[in-house]
């Protein structure tokens, strides 16, 4: 209640309400930072043209607007933007399963490896670009893509999960780096 922009009456103008009412999308497309970008100009500008009561119920709206953003992860984003891989323990000796999603599609699993050759360890790096390169792209019916995504969901917030999630913006940009490289504690 007392949270609409109010366009009717004019009280933000096309400019601020038009991106919003044309993209529902658009929130989850930009994590948020567009919903909230826009309350705070309209909330100036209101304050700007000294109209200070509806200003008050915008900075309330985006005090509002901050802390649910404030609450969201790795696994809240638009679901065709959602990309990643669990890595979880495997039945073979110095090795991973490694669990590929690729834009909200789960790909086959992979087995990776930490083998030696000729007697010297295989590059991290140069096994983690092998290992994502053999994976295949795979669409998902829609029943199935939201099973497993279901699946993930518990799997990633339960207190029993063994392995890690970690999860990119897109399979053009994978941080091999910061994945093959040990942190130092």
């Amino acid at each position: 209640m007392g949270m609409c922009l109010r366009p009717c009456q004019l009280v933000v103008g096309p400019a601020e309400y038009g991106p919003r009412s044309r993209a529902p999308g658009g929130v989850s497309a930009h994590h948020g930072r567009s919903l909230a970008d826009a309350i705070a100009h309209s909330r100036d500008r209101l304050s700007e043209e000294m109209l200070f009561e509806e200003a008050a119920r915008q900075h309330k709206r985006l005090e509002k607007v901050e802390d649910v953003l404030k609450l969201r992860d790795e696994l809240a984003r638009d679901v065709d933007r959602l990309n990643g891989v669990a890595i979880t323990p495997s039945l073979a000796p110095f090795a991973v399963e490694m669990w590929f999603l690729r834009e909200g599609n789960w790909q086959h699993p992979q087995r990776f490896g930490f083998e030696v050759r000729e007697g010297k360890p295989v590059s991290l790096d140069h096994s983690l670009r092998e290992t994502f390169a053999q994976v295949n792209t795979r669409k998902l019916g829609l029943r199935e893509r939201q099973e497993y995504l279901a699946l993930l969901a518990r799997w990633c917030y339960s207190s029993w999960r063994e392995g890690e999630w970690l999860s990119f913006d897109a399979y053009d940009d994978i941080p091999y780096a910061s994945w093959s490289t040990p942190s130092r504690a």
